[in-house]
């Protein structure tokens, strides 16, 4: 294990711009930059930089919705050129168009009710049929009428709570996706106040979000299929679910002789 004082930083959130090329304009409404790994002075590594990538893709696949960089939908590869990533493709899923339009309305109305997003709440509370969730959701469908129904859902929830936890990270330092609190053990173990008051200060810091760490994947299901004609180095993993509403855990691979980096997708 190396020293992770002196070579490494772990940057969650990392700024889009410092983590892709822009090559087709796309790349904020269907990547979203978890974290970056900033290696300094490594045996290994030398100083490169990695980002593990929640990617936006309707959750179904066909041949053509990537390219050649995402031949199946459990692995997709970017080109590394001065620590940033190039996507080489133009993502061609159903829906794509619409991405822009439905991320400026999510990130506005985030905005506009950002206190309410922030305030603790019990699950009853959010998941209110009236709340303020369920009216973003309805604005995105009413808006953007060719969306599917069921999509333009998904995309709500996943970007608004990818800003809803990259806001908490600010404000806390701390990584918790996590828009309501458990009443389950108020009244039997601890009080509604010492909920409240605690809600802030729960999740992982940065150095507990990425699993492994150097060392070996573990897989939640069988081991993937990495074709023996690449020599990959395992970098590590992070949980989807931390950041975003997806539910895979993301294993990162360096592919040194090519300068390529490899994501592996495996779902809970």
């Amino acid at each position: 294990m190396i020293n992770t004082e002196k070579q490494l930083r772990t940057i969650p959130f990392p700024d889009l711009a410092n983590v892709f090329h822009t090559i087709n304009g796309r790349e904020k409404f269907i990547f979203l930059p978890l974290v970056s790994v900033q290696f300094d002075n490594h045996s290994e590594f030398e100083n490169r930089h990695f980002h593990f990538i929640s990617i936006w893709d309707t959750g179904t696949y066909e041949d053509d919705f990537f390219n050649e960089f995402r031949k199946d939908i459990r692995c997709i590869k970017f080109k590394l050129e001065d620590n940033k990533y190039c996507y080489l493709g133009k993502p061609n899923f159903p829906f794509v168009d619409l991405l822009p339009n439905a991320y400026d309305l999510i990130e506005s109305h985030f905005q506009e009710h950002l206190e309410y997003y922030l305030r603790p709440k019990s699950f009853r509370e959010f998941s209110d049929e009236n709340g303020v969730f369920n009216k973003g959701r309805e604005i995105i469908l009413s808006k953007l009428k060719d969306f599917d129904k069921a999509d333009a859902a998904y995309y709500y929830e996943r970007i608004i709570q990818y800003l809803y936890t990259k806001k908490k990270y600010e404000l806390f330092d701390k990584i918790n996706s996590d828009f309501s609190y458990s009443e389950l053990f108020i009244g039997r173990t601890t009080t509604k106040e010492n909920v409240i008051a605690t809600f802030n200060d729960e999740g992982k810091s940065d150095h507990e979000i990425i699993n492994n760490l150097l060392g070996k994947p573990n897989w939640l299901q069988k081991p993937e299929d990495i074709s023996k004609d690449l020599s990959l180095i395992f970098v590590g993993s992070v949980s989807e679910n931390d950041f975003t509403n997806g539910s895979a855990e993301i294993y990162l691979f360096w592919d040194k002789q090519n300068e390529e980096v490899y994501q592996f997708f495996q779902w809970t």
